[in-house]
């Protein structure tokens, strides 16, 4: 029981840590970054910042997978996607109307949410059946990010079609 009692320490320890960093580092982007990147780049440029950041984490951690640059990576990750993405994606629905927007956000956050968790769950319980090792996520991660980018751009010509018309 001391060996589980260290290992308890150790993951209460290492979240603690690891989330107090995600929190200042996003803090910190919300009240320094966020603004100016979307004055340079706009709504739309601001969708492309955390599947870029995601992708290079993961291209990085396939050829280096120690814990330590997963850390910084998902530290990155995590805390983009507090600040830059969920300002982004909010600011996509101000050119849409009312009645639109809250179908949309009805339907993102009731199914869209929970079928990105079911299947983030469906990819650890495959990767455990295959016993993938830290590279063979990453690598998944990497082929979801470039898929993420398709995504984002489709939105962004969308987004961008909504806005002149407006």
């Amino acid at each position: 029981t001391v060996l589980a009692s260290q290992k308890a320490e150790f993951i209460g320890t290492f979240y603690s840590s690891f989330f107090s960093w995600v929190n200042l580092v996003g803090m910190l982007v919300q009240l320094f970054l966020v603004s100016r990147i979307f004055k340079h780049i706009g709504v739309r440029g601001a969708l492309y910042v955390l599947p870029i950041i995601a992708f290079g984490s993961y291209l990085l951690v396939t050829l280096l997978p120690a814990l330590a640059l997963v850390r910084i990576a998902k530290t990155m990750e995590n805390s983009t996607d507090y600040s830059i993405q969920n300002t982004a994606r909010q600011a996509l629905f101000l050119p849409t109307s009312r009645e639109a927007k809250y179908k949309a956000k009805a339907a993102i956050d009731s199914f869209f949410w929970r079928a990105g968790d079911v299947l983030s769950a469906a990819l650890v319980f495959v990767g455990v059946q295959f016993g993938y090792a830290v590279r063979d996520y990453a690598v998944v991660n990497v082929v979801c990010t470039v898929i993420w980018i398709a995504i984002v751009t489709m939105i962004a010509h969308e987004h961008k079609r909504i806005s002149t018309a407006a």
